[in-house]
């Protein structure tokens, strides 16, 4: 019984974990294509200047969450795979997305669509979820190589 629960809990600990990650990673990665498209979408379709799509406290805030929640992330991560990668690129692209949102334009329109601010905003988001990706691989990686208890027989060899 004592080992049906140990497995339990630690199956539910890295749902957990996995879960934040995928989170993270499906968010930068619509970050980044938002990045990239939005220039051509104002282009073909300027209606779409001042909706939600466009609003820079909206961005700012979704910034901060992705840098947060990959921080997060990547240093519980960390704790287990002992990959520094992973927290540098969440570094890169934390600074990166933090200096295109400091210089981007108040108001996302038409006259005000810089290339630059959506490559480098697509860069960093692309990194964000590329942290993610490779944070989920390599905890994998470890979770693999763990004997978990495979049963609650104490004959059993994975136990002694």
């Amino acid at each position: 019984m004592q080992a049906e629960q140990a497995i339990d809990l630690k199956l539910l600990n890295v749902g957990k974990r996995t879960l934040l990650d995928r989170i993270g990673m499906i968010a930068s990665t619509l970050c980044a294509i938002h990045c990239i498209l939005m220039p051509w979408l104002l282009m073909i379709a300027p209606v779409l200047t001042g909706t939600i799509f466009t609003d820079a406290k909206l961005e700012n805030v979704f910034v901060v969450f992705s840098i947060l929640l990959a921080g997060f992330c990547g240093f519980r991560g960390y704790l287990k795979h002992g990959k520094w990668a992973v927290m540098a690129l969440i570094a890169t692209g934390g600074a990166t997305l933090t200096v295109v949102r400091m210089t981007a334009p108040a108001i996302c329109c038409l006259d005000d669509i810089s290339w630059t601010h959506a490559t480098g905003s697509a860069f960093g988001g692309s990194l964000l979820a590329t942290s993610h990706f490779l944070n989920l691989k390599y905890s994998r990686q470890v979770d693999s190589e763990e004997n978990l208890p495979c049963c609650p027989s104490k004959k059993c060899s994975a136990h002694k």
